[in-house]
């Protein structure tokens, strides 16, 4: 008796757990269909995902790239979209730097300059330009730059300036040749700069270089000189200062949503100004690649809770009735390239996405349980919308991601950039 009691329960406990394996399998099989393999040989991809890319690109207007940096396949990858969208009229590509930083890579890339440019501008103004004083993301924007066609290549910055561009704002303020007083007011500024950053280096922090040191009195008293004695460049130099200083005062003081809301509409007002100059100047809309941060680059809200560039891109295109591709790509383990503090050369660091603690991408478990035995794996998450919802349980971030980017791309093992010395 007591045994076909217990053959009963543990029945009805396999009927209740078949719906649940079931979902589970539903969703599987489903990424099992959208599941690709990319092989990168060469700077060129081949493998089944490669007709599924080709074709995603070939009918975007705007194609926008998420990553996570300090990753040296990343950069390949694009380089190798590059060759793939340069023949469809890509000459644009828009950066996550600020518009200075994008200014002197832009002239290093049309001059055909060496590294040797970037060592020495960065060892007069440093900690002023983000990622692409890493040798593979330098050598991406010259490659790019061959890649394109139809015209001058062009390259936009959209991201307020870097933490330590204020003695390269300060200098090219300086260069408008603004009044006695002004000019005066500038020089100190600089030499205070300067101070900030020897005690920065030697605490390493952030917290204590000349833009986050800088009171908003004197910063002030420097915008009023301006307008008295300045131009509309010099004013619109010290406003990028300010408007620099006040993102990262507002991520450091613990207003984290409302520093990457006033960063989002930033990089947005910085698109529309370049849209529109490029539109004006080709007579037509540009096709524009964006590489930036994974979260920057989302459909809808992102894990942020913010509607950034992503969205931004894609209601754009569907405003015009062209069309936006969303890529993400990422490492699942192995090591990438981190800052380590103000004066101190980057470190590699190691993680491993589906096994950290602290990793932001723990959901994306079925993905990493179900990776290509070689190469890369593309997932076209384009395949995994349609009836969603039946294919539940589905964690709240994996939809979002779902519906948030179109194709993701998943590297088994990364490696470190390397940063330009």
């Amino acid at each position: 008796m007591f045994q076909r009691w217990t053959a009963h329960i543990l029945g009805l406990a396999v009927l209740a757990l078949t719906p649940a394996l079931a979902q589970e399998n539903k969703f599987t099989d489903r990424l099992l269909q959208n599941r690709y393999q990319i092989d990168f040989q060469g700077g060129q991809f081949s493998g089944t995902g490669m007709p599924v890319l080709q074709s995603a690109l070939a009918s975007a207007q705007f194609v926008l790239i998420g990553e996570d940096h300090g990753i040296s396949q990343i950069p390949q990858f694009t380089g190798a979209v590059c060759d793939l969208i340069g023949p469809q009229g890509f000459r644009t590509m828009a950066v996550e730097t600020g518009p200075l930083a994008a200014n002197e890579l832009q002239r290093w890339i049309a001059a055909d300059s060496s590294r040797s440019s970037l060592i020495g501008f960065e060892t007069k103004f440093p900690e002023t330009i983000a990622f692409y004083n890493f040798q593979e993301e330098y050598d991406l924007l010259s490659h790019c730059a061959r890649a394109a066609q139809g015209g001058k290549f062009r390259l936009w910055g959209l991201d307020q300036e870097l933490m330590g561009s204020s003695g390269l704002v300060l200098t090219r303020i300086l260069e408008t040749h603004p009044g006695k007083q002004a000019a005066a007011e500038t020089r100190r500024l600089l030499q205070k700069n300067d101070d900030a950053h020897a005690a920065a280096v030697k605490s390493g922090s952030p917290g204590d270089i000349f833009m986050m040191t800088a009171t908003d009195d004197e910063l002030n008293k420097l915008k009023d000189l301006l307008r008295a004695e300045g131009n509309a460049t010099s004013q619109a130099l010290l406003d990028a200062l300010i408007k620099s200083r006040d993102i990262y005062q507002k991520n450091m003081n613990g207003s984290g949503y409302e520093s990457n809301r006033e960063r989002a509409l930033l990089m947005k007002s910085n698109f529309v100004a370049d849209y529109k100059e490029a539109t004006l100047a080709d007579g037509a809309p540009p096709k524009v690649l964006l590489k930036f941060g994974a979260w920057h680059m989302y459909k809808g809200i992102n894990p942020l809770r913010n509607n950034d560039m992503g969205n931004f891109v894609t209601e754009l295109a569907d405003g015009q009735g062209t069309t936006s591709l969303h890529i993400m790509i990422c490492g699942v383990k192995g090591s990438q390239l981190r800052f380590a503090g103000i004066g101190r050369p980057y470190q590699p660091g190691d993680f491993n996405l589906a096994e950290d603690k602290d990793s932001d991408f723990l959901f994306l478990k079925p993905m990493f349980d179900n990776l290509e035995s070689e190469g890369w794996t593309m997932f076209d998450l384009r395949g995994l919308r349609k009836g969603l919802h039946s294919l539940e349980p589905v964690e709240k971030e994996m939809e979002r991601i779902i519906f948030g980017y179109d194709l993701l791309v998943l590297i088994p093992n990364a490696t470190p950039s390397k940063e330009i010395q």
